[in-house]
């Protein structure tokens, strides 16, 4: 049994369009599973990756504010001894 082109176009035509749909629904499942996510995790005390980085950079920059306030204290008591 022979084959005519068209009829593999027309099956071609199909899987491509079976992959796409595919695609389509990969795509819509993962936006509900990230809508579902984000809705638990906003019951839940949590911090953004941003948010907890911001936080460092602050709280490196008050530790060394409070090392260079140490060292100045120091100085002082040295000069009030001295």
């Amino acid at each position: 049994m022979a084959v005519d082109s068209k009829t593999l176009d027309d099956i071609s035509e199909k899987i491509a369009s079976g992959i796409k749909m595919l695609g389509g629904v990969k795509m819509g499942a993962e936006a509900q599973i990230q809508n579902i996510v984000e809705g638990a995790l906003a019951h839940f005390d949590v911090v953004t990756h941003e948010r907890m980085e911001v936080q460092e950079a602050m709280l490196k920059k008050a530790r060394e504010d409070l090392q260079k306030m140490e060292e100045r204290i120091a100085k002082l008591e040295a000069q009030l001894k001295g």
